[in-house]
């Protein structure tokens, strides 16, 4: 899939759950790379996100992008990272920390994707 109908298809969900009262979601198109841990904080009106990706497929290393988008209260996009690219080696986790630049922000959506270039 490629990153723009990836990034298609979790806007779309997120307006769908956005009436329903969103919360947080992970989207992620490659196989080995996976989500072990992610956590948010406050920093006053911004919100700060810390996950930590790792390799399921310990004898490979995986070139993948990820971007954040950033909703407020009332389940609206505000805001989108660029998609930041990451190698994630197997076995080695890799530390990832985004903080909104728009106020407002009180929830998210992580995706992550296999680097197409």
């Amino acid at each position: 899939m490629s990153r723009i109908s990836l990034f298609a298809a979790a806007v779309l969900c997120c307006l769908f759950f956005a009436g329903c009262g969103r919360s947080t979601h992970v989207y992620t198109d490659t196989k080995d790379v996976k989500v072990d841990e992610i956590s948010h904080v406050a920093d006053g009106d911004f919100l700060v996100i810390s996950a930590v990706l790792v390799n399921k497929d310990e004898d490979s290393i995986q070139h993948s992008v990820y971007r954040v988008l950033w909703f407020n209260k009332d389940g609206t996009m505000i805001e989108q990272t660029a998609w930041r690219p990451v190698i994630v080696k197997g076995g080695a986790p890799v530390y990832v920390k985004e903080r909104s630049t728009v106020p407002g922000a009180k929830e998210y959506t992580l995706i992550i994707s296999n680097d197409a270039s």
